[in-house]
């Protein structure tokens, strides 16, 4: 059985830009292992501290449910400051799980993309690309064999964004994608959250929407589904899916240009 780490650095970064794809691999037999590097202590609307971390946490668990995560470990740094903790920390977890859970794939934010504005994410993907060859060198982090774990190296590293730079694969996910509507649907919180600030921003120009006005005050199910069939569809097309079809995008990276060299001089074992 394969696995697959998610590193996520917020609750809802799963299934807002590639759960479609998690849940299609968790349907074929993978372990799909979802890290959450944050606690995500303020991301709502009216809520305390302690109430938002208490939501938050168990509307992941909820949209895990939906996609098929098999478990989800919680790093619990601090939300929205990452940008104060040193890269080789959040390397060094990242790295341990990596020798944990030795995994086929690793899915992250891609640290190349361009338009990426919330550091959070931009800082668990610059930690994840290195940790993914740090976690090979024995000479890095050796308390870690003291619990039996070992160098390991994973095989696929599948890049998402907005947008992804230089996108290699399609998956198409027309068959999982209301299991990726009830998984974004699921985050309650912070998706009101989100809907305000867009609210915010729209008075600010003077603008209002009435489909943000009713998803903040009830079913976010609508918006939730109009968005990511959008999003989906225009994916599918640029990609030749097919008429109809929805699709997730990625770069995914085995062993860069050297992966014909490597086609040739090995052979399965």
């Amino acid at each position: 059985m394969k696995t697959a780490l998610m590193f996520s650095p917020h609750a809802d970064d799963a299934a807002a830009f590639c759960g479609g794809t998690l849940a299609k691999l968790a349907a074929e037999g993978w372990n799909v292992v979802l890290a959450r590097v944050t606690d995500d202590a303020r991301d709502s609307v009216g809520l305390t501290v302690e109430e938002t971390i208490r939501r938050n946490t168990e509307e992941l668990h909820a949209a895990a449910q939906a996609l098929g995560i098999g478990e989800i470990v919680e790093l619990g740094f601090p939300t929205d400051t990452l940008t104060d903790v040193a890269e080789t920390i959040l390397r060094e977890r990242f790295v341990y799980l990596i020798r944990k859970h030795r995994p086929y794939a690793v899915f992250t934010f891609d640290p190349f993309a361009q338009g990426e504005g919330n550091l959070d994410h931009i800082r668990v993907a610059q930690a994840v690309e290195e940790a993914f060859w740090v976690s090979c060198f024995d000479l890095h982090h050796p308390e870690h064999f003291t619990e039996g774990l070992e160098p390991f190296s994973v095989c696929e590293r599948w890049y998402f964004g907005r947008p992804v730079s230089n996108p290699t694969r399609a998956v198409d996910i027309t068959d999982y994608f209301q299991k990726r509507v009830e998984a974004l649907a699921a985050h309650k919180t912070m998706m009101r959250n989100t809907v305000n600030q867009f609210r915010l921003q729209l008075r600010t120009w003077g603008r209002r929407a009435p489909l943000l006005d009713e998803a903040l005050a009830g079913d976010l199910t609508p918006l939730v589904t109009g968005f990511l069939h959008a999003q989906t569809s225009a994916t599918a097309e640029a990609h030749s899916l097919g008429e109809g079809r929805l699709g997730e995008e990625f770069r995914v990276v085995r062993f860069g240009d050297m992966e014909e060299f490597f086609e040739q001089i090995s052979e399965p074992i």
